[in-house]
């Protein structure tokens, strides 16, 4: 996986997962602290992102989703016949 190595990158990928999971394409099962992670990050007064609100789960989940984002899962989920 490829890991941000600026603020501004980390930046794009946490506004990322905050947008999926607003509209709805994010999921989670129940139990998990994933969706609350993401929607306690805060912004500071100057509209940046609040870099001590952010937990492990919500940056995990940021990195993940960006890292999926043009991934093609066509050829990944083969099953046993090879479809």
């Amino acid at each position: 996986m490829q890991t941000p190595l600026t603020r501004a990158q980390f930046e794009e990928r946490l506004n990322y997962a905050r947008e999926l999971l607003k509209n709805g394409l994010m999921h989670f099962s129940k139990g998990l602290r994933g969706p609350e992670s993401l929607a306690n990050v805060r912004y500071l007064p100057n509209r940046r992102i609040d870099l001590l609100s952010i937990d492990e789960m919500a940056r995990l989940n940021a990195n993940m989703a960006y890292q999926m984002r043009d991934m093609d899962l066509g050829e990944t989920l083969v099953d046993d016949k090879g479809r």
